[in-house]
């Protein structure tokens, strides 16, 4: 390729164009580095690094052990110099189309996979970053696919008193796999809510992590006739959950009253408890 034209490329295309068109070996910054190398004496490098997320890699000399990158942290590329590190065990580093020009590292599989700990984990490097870090030296990848399981209650209804005339909003999470279907009845009644109860709306949606629901019973203007206990159950083919909340009704003049708030949620905060920040550095920065 003409210097020229070369240069015209380097100026005016973007870096993921570059991969296709330029040399991965040769650039004169790896060239230094590998000319910077001292002689390899192994008796002087550092200690290995234990319990890395994504397993060890040799450093840019190839002589001493460091913690590789994980998923999503910035890492180089054949021929880009060395500035951030070595990807793991089953990632690679690539460069995502519309996202950012700095290429990051990304697992080789992105289907889920369930462990021996029963738990269901994004891909296998999640899975295997479990594993180092939290010294799970027995977990192991059970089989490809989100666990099998019961409904499990993340998130139960709280008993709540509310003045007559208030709206009251009552809420369940579950988890479960396959998908867990899920309804609501008061006590002592057969049929599942609303049925004909024109002030009561139920409600349902997805919930942070994969394979769970959350659901809410929500009740406009409340009567003495509205008190009782409120039940949510949940059910898959595996086995069902539930769990259930007492809604005591109070007039205005109560001395309770003041101290009711017009708020009267029984809904909680919830977040995917799986870490997503980013994971940018130079390797060996994490264990």
């Amino acid at each position: 390729m003409d210097a020229p034209l070369l240069v015209l490329l380097l100026l005016f295309l973007p870096c993921p164009a570059l991969l296709h068109i330029l040399p991965h070996q040769g650039w004169s910054i790896q060239e230094a580095d590998e000319e910077n190398c001292p002689l390899c004496q192994e008796y002087r490098c550092p200690l290995v690094p234990q319990h890395c997320a994504a397993g060890r890699a040799k450093d840019r000399c190839g002589c001493c052990w460091q913690c590789a990158n994980v998923e999503g942290q910035m890492c180089d590329l054949p021929g880009w110099g060395h500035h951030y590190g070595t990807c793991g065990e089953e990632l690679r580093c690539q460069v995502i189309a519309g996202h950012s020009n700095k290429p990051k590292c990304v697992c080789r599989s992105q289907d889920s996979v369930c462990g021996t700990d029963r738990r269901t984990y994004r891909n296998i490097c999640r899975l295997q970053e479990a594993a180092r870090t939290r010294r799970r030296a027995l977990l192991r990848m059970a089989h490809t696919g989100p666990c099998q399981e019961a409904p499990l209650l993340l998130g139960s209804p709280r008993d709540t008193v509310a003045v007559i005339g208030q709206s009251v909003i009552l809420g369940c999470e579950v988890s479960a796999q396959p998908i867990a279907e899920m309804k609501w009845r008061k006590e002592g009644m057969v049929e599942a809510l609303p049925g004909k109860h024109r002030n009561i709306i139920v409600q349902s949606r997805g919930g942070p992590q994969r394979h769970q629901v959350i659901g809410w019973l929500q009740i406009q203007e409340v009567r003495q006739r509205d008190a009782g206990v409120y039940i949510c159950q949940a059910w898959n083919m595996y086995g069902e959950v539930s769990g259930s909340a007492r809604l005591r009704i109070i007039s205005a003049d109560s001395p309770l009253a003041s101290e009711v708030t017009h708020h009267l949620v029984g809904v909680f905060d919830v977040s995917d408890d799986e870490d997503d920040s980013p994971r940018e550095g130079p390797s060996g920065s994490h264990e």
